[in-house]
């Protein structure tokens, strides 16, 4: 009796394993339209706190902002303010270029221009580079103006990178608000992270 039935159930196309084979094609398939960014592979998991873009701008606009602080509070007496309205100016300057250029660049991250795996040996290789240059030449710049008792310079420079963080920041959050979704930066790649796959629990905070 058994075999009978199995045999019509074959015949019509039933398989005891249909129903865990489709499970298991429908995950396949929403791990594939998940890999966020254009990415093929399987689902990865939650990037962390600092691989969020917006939360590495938060910390470097808040650092400079502690060290523009922490100048003028030292050598306040022996500054004068075109320190601060020089700083102020090149900060707006440095801004409005970002201003002018963020949605393309942008863009072109969401569009996965920038995973590691897609980016020419060039691209990779200034990517690679990008960081410690800014920040030896940041090193080379503070430590000529301590030496040079420079502390003017120091306060402008620090106010004018703070500036362009903190406006980096804000744009960073509302473009990423207006899109619904979240920059995501690391291992030498940045790409975008969907916020409503995630149920919209994504937070500037996290």
């Amino acid at each position: 009796m058994m075999s009978l039935v199995e045999t019509i159930r074959a015949y019509l196309g039933w398989c005891p394993m249909k129903g865990s084979m489709r499970v298991d094609r429908a995950v396949q398939q929403l791990e594939v339209a998940a890999a966020p960014g254009g990415r093929d592979g399987p689902l990865r998991t939650e990037p962390g706190w600092w691989n969020r873009y917006h939360n590495q701008l938060l910390i470097t606009a808040a650092t400079f902002s502690a060290v523009a602080a922490a100048t003028f509070i030292l050598v306040e007496d022996t500054l004068g303010y075109p320190a601060v309205w020089t700083g102020l100016a090149i900060g707006a300057g440095g801004a409005l270029g970002f201003l002018l250029g963020y949605r393309k660049q942008y863009a072109r991250i969401a569009a996965g221009e920038f995973i590691r795996a897609n980016m020419s040996r060039r691209l990779r290789i200034a990517r690679d580079l990008s960081w410690p240059v800014a920040l030896i030449l940041l090193a080379v710049c503070m430590a000529y103006f301590v030496r040079s008792g420079m502390f003017g310079q120091i306060l402008g420079f620090m106010l004018a990178l703070s500036v362009i963080g903190w406006i980096s920041y804000a744009v960073t959050i509302l473009w990423e608000r207006r899109h619904r979704t979240t920059l995501i930066a690391e291992k030498g790649s940045m790409y975008t992270l969907d916020t409503a796959m995630r149920g919209g629990e994504e937070s500037v905070w996290r």
